[in-house]
C-alpha cells in the first residue's frame, strides 16, 4: 500500500528567527510542531538566547509533529584561561595572545622555586572563562633572594647622583663605562645589577654613562696645503682612562 500524506496533515513552519527560545517554542508548539535546541552560535551583536537559525526554514510544509531544530545565540564567545604558572614571561605573553588575551599588571616576587622572569601565580585561575582581550595579572619571579638589600634605580641620574645613591644604599660603585650617546654627557644610561634586585652589602653596581659624541668637521684644503685639515672636536677626557674591557661597546671608556 503506497505511503502518502494528506494535504490537511501538513503544517507550514512559522518563522521564529529573532525570538527568544521560550517564545519560539510556544509558537511552534501552537502550530503542532515539536522543538529541539540545536547548535549554539556566538555573536556579540545579538542578545544571548535569541534564535539565529531554524531547520526546516520558515514557509516549508511539513508533517504535523515534525521536530524543528533551533540555533540559539550564545552571545560573545568566552575564552578559557590557560595555565601560565611555570612558563617564562615571554612564553606566557605569546601563549595568551594566541588566544586573544594578554598580560595585565605584573608584580615581582622573590622565589627559590621559580627562575627569574618565570610566572609564579596568576590572578585569574586556569579554566576560568573570560571575554576576548581580557588582561591576566601575573606574579613574576625575581629569582632567589640572595641578600637583604635592594639595588636602587640610578638610570637617568647624573654620575655624581648615582654614586651618592649607591653608596647611601650600602653598596659600592663598580665599573664605570662611558658610551657615546645623544643624551647629555654624564647621564647614567644603564646599570647592572638592575633595580630592585636583591644584593648583599658592598655589592658592586656597574654603571654606563653617556659621553659627548665626537664631531668631525672637514675644512677645504687651500692651494699648496698638504696637511690633513680635518678638525676634531671631542670632550675632555682624563689621561688615565683604560682601554675598554672585552664585551664593552666600541668607543666606550671605563673607569
Amino acid at each position: 500500500m503506497p505511503w502518502y500524506v494528506k494535504h490537511s496533515d501538513l503544517v507550514e513552519v512559522p518563522s521564529v528567527i529573532g525570538m527568544t527560545f521560550i517564545e519560539a517554542k510556544r509558537v511552534l508548539e501552537n502550530s503542532g510542531l515539536q522543538v529541539k535546541q540545536g547548535d549554539v552560535k556566538y555573536d556579540e551583536t545579538k542578545p544571548i538566547g535569541q534564535i539565529l537559525e531554524q531547520n526546516p526554514p520558515a514557509g516549508q510544509m511539513v508533517k504535523g509533529s515534525r521536530r524543528i531544530y533551533l540555533t540559539v545565540c550564545g552571545g560573545e564567545q568566552l575564552i578559557d584561561v590557560p595555565r601560565l604558572v611555570g612558563r617564562s614571561l615571554r612564553d606566557a605573553r605569546f601563549y595568551l595572545q594566541q588566544r586573544g588575551l594578554d598580560i595585565g599588571e605584573t608584580v615581582k616576587k622573590f622565589s627559590n622555586e621559580f627562575p627569574d622572569e618565570y610566572v609564579i601565580s596568576q590572578i585569574i585561575q586556569p579554566g576560568s572563562k573570560v571575554k576576548r582581550d581580557t588582561k591576566i595579572d601575573l606574579i613574576i619571579s625575581n629569582g632567589p633572594e640572595i641578600g637583604n638589600l635592594r639595588v636602587p634605580d640610578v638610570i637617568g641620574k647624573s654620575l655624581q647622583e648615582a654614586k651618592n645613591i649607591i653608596t647611601e644604599s650600602k653598596l659600592k660603585v663598580g665599573r664605570i663605562t662611558y658610551i657615546a650617546s645623544s643624551e647629555s654627557p654624564g647621564k647614567v644610561l644603564d646599570q647592572y645589577p638592575k633595580k630592585d634586585k636583591s644584593a648583599n652589602e658592598q655589592t658592586a653596581v656597574d654603571i654606563f654613562v653617556s659621553k659627548l659624541i665626537i664631531i668631525e668637521e672637514t675644512v677645504p684644503l687651500e692651494e699648496g696645503d698638504s696637511e690633513d685639515n680635518t678638525k676634531t672636536t671631542e670632550p675632555e677626557t682624563n689621561n688615565d682612562k683604560t682601554s675598554p674591557a672585552p664585551g664593552i661597546p666600541k668607543g666606550s671608556e671605563q673607569e
